[in-house]
């Protein structure tokens, strides 16, 4: 869970609660959304949205935490934690591990694929 990480994450972008973007963000670090984001989200760490997030839009990220609510679809090569507040309404495909607490919601299809496919899909190229 989040608090249980061994070595803490650098939070680079941060989205504050009394701020709504709309867009694209792509991202070589981690992010956190505790405002309104409408668009697609690529990160090639964790994307956590918190209590007070919302986002309206597809993500791709190596982990997602979901504290508060994604209308969209995720894809995530490690992980993804649902949270007892967290909602995810849309279709899920993963490489790894899911968490859903008691009180998260996960409304969609879930797709659980094979090293090789998700591979192919999670082509973020965050190199240089």
């Amino acid at each position: 869970m989040l608090g249980k990480r061994e070595k803490s994450e650098v939070m680079e972008t941060i989205v504050g609660s009394q701020t709504e973007m709309e867009g694209t963000i792509i991202s070589k670090a981690s992010l956190r959304i505790d405002g309104k984001f409408k668009g697609d989200i690529e990160a090639k760490d964790t994307v956590i949205v918190g209590k007070t997030g919302y986002v309206e839009g597809n993500i791709k990220a190596n982990r997602v935490v979901v504290i508060g609510e994604i209308v969209g679809n995720v894809i995530c090569k490690e992980s993804i934690e649902i949270l007892s507040t967290g909602k995810l309404k849309g279709d899920l495909k993963l490489g790894g591990k899911i968490s859903v607490e008691e009180g998260g919601i996960l409304l969609g299809t879930t797709e659980i694929l094979e090293e090789e496919k998700i591979n192919d899909i999670f082509k973020i190229d965050l190199s240089s």
